[in-house]
């Protein structure tokens, strides 16, 4: 009776080399003296050949509630030891549902060199442990070793953005055409977001790097030029792939349109108790318009109009107590189209000399001048009744 003893060691190849070694007794001719084995458990990744026995270097599936099998391939090579008859079991604790993979068996007259076993793993959301198990006649060889592979998601988000007016960008509704003043700089940008868990490529965009999971992809459209110049429509119909080799194709369209609006403020210099006027010629009809005013904090809406000759005329109080460079910002359909700033000062106060000293004597020395006054009158009226009599 033999009992192989074998002892485990993680490579980053993907392989893990095992010995046996016999127990004393007669010597048969199919059994060397000391051989070792060889283990590798290996999945495909990225349209390559990845290891599973590597932590470091997660290996991706799709979850198995969305009808994905990963295929787990082992490979046992036998480095000249001689089997007949044995048995390869991958058990899989963290699977969904706890669907464990048929066992891979074989009976061979003449002794392989290798054994390759092909395991179906319905995989679940995060790390799923594989364990692997192979034994040989009868227990005279036995290996087993730890792999590992990452259920996640094929998850994405795609879509264009511009550059307003306060320089910042600004996302773009899917198939919305938005309108700008022709003369503000602009520039137009594409976004494709990894929004799930497992890394994919956009392999006809302006990169084809991976993108991990929560990271963007950012290509330039047309760069920074006059509103008019970016007039036109905008079409991209991308391939993504993940990982694992999954497709999406995301179509993106919008479209840019220019006017010849001019917004400008009838002063560039402001108090603060006053009002704040703004004008504007040459916008589109039936366009509305929000004002919003903006110093050192928040924005604060100050109005709103809608457009029926192509101009209009705004005045608000200003909105604030603080100084310094404040900005008036005219949104349309989202987006900030004119940023104008102006200068916010505070009201001078008069000297503390042209303010009474005493401003409580100011009620009682009327309420004398109105006493005397009532004695001057009393007197006049007596003096004429006297001479009447």
């Amino acid at each position: 009776m033999l009992t192989g003893v074998v002892a485990l060691l993680l490579a980053s190849a993907g392989w893990v080399p095992t010995a046996w070694a016999p127990v004393a007794g007669p010597p048969r001719p199919d059994l060397p003296v000391a051989s070792p084995i060889s283990v590798g458990m290996t999945t495909h990744n990225d349209g390559r050949t990845v290891s599973l026995l590597d932590p470091a270097h997660p290996a991706w599936a799709h979850l198995a509630p969305t009808g994905a099998v990963a295929e787990v391939t082992a490979t046992v090579d036998l480095h000249g030891a001689s089997i007949h008859q044995w048995v390869a079991h991958l058990d899989t604790p963290d699977a969904f549902q706890g669907v464990t993979p048929a066992d891979c068996r074989g009976d061979e007259e003449a002794p392989p060199q290798e054994v390759s076993c092909r395991f179906e793993v319905q995989a679940a959301s995060g790390v799923n442990r594989l364990d692997f198990h192979f034994s040989a006649d009868g227990g005279r060889v036995d290996v087993e070793v730890e792999g590992t592979i990452t259920g996640g998601q094929f998850d994405w988000d795609a879509g264009w953005e511009v550059l307003d007016a306060t320089g910042q960008w600004s996302s773009i509704d899917r198939a919305q055409t938005i309108t700008l003043p022709a003369t503000l700089t602009s520039a137009l940008r594409y976004v494709v977001t990894n929004t799930g868990d497992i890394p994919f490529r956009a392999t006809n965009a302006c990169d084809d790097r991976l993108v991990p999971a929560h990271t963007q992809l950012v290509c330039l459209e047309r760069g920074v030029r006059t509103a008019q110049s970016l007039a036109r429509d905008y079409h991209e119909q991308l391939r993504l792939v993940d990982v694992v080799g999954a497709t999406a194709e995301p179509d993106i369209r919008t479209s840019i349109r220019s006017f010849a609006g001019i917004f400008s403020l009838a002063e560039q210099n402001v108090t603060v108790g006053q009002r704040v006027q703004v004008t504007a010629e040459g916008l589109p009809n039936d366009a509305a318009f929000d004002l919003q005013f903006r110093i050192d904090s928040e924005p604060v809406l100050v109005g709103t109009r809608t457009t029926s000759t192509g101009r209009t005329r705004l005045s608000f109080p200003l909105p604030s107590t603080s100084q310094g460079t404040a900005h008036l910002e005219v949104i349309h359909d989202g987006l900030a189209i004119a940023s104008l700033p102006f200068d916010v000062t505070l009201v001078p106060r008069r000297a503390d000399a042209a303010a009474p000293a005493w401003p409580w004597l100011g009620v009682p020395l009327a309420l004398l001048v109105g006493a005397a006054a009532i004695i001057v009158l009393r007197r006049r009226r007596s003096r004429r009744r006297s001479a009447a009599g």
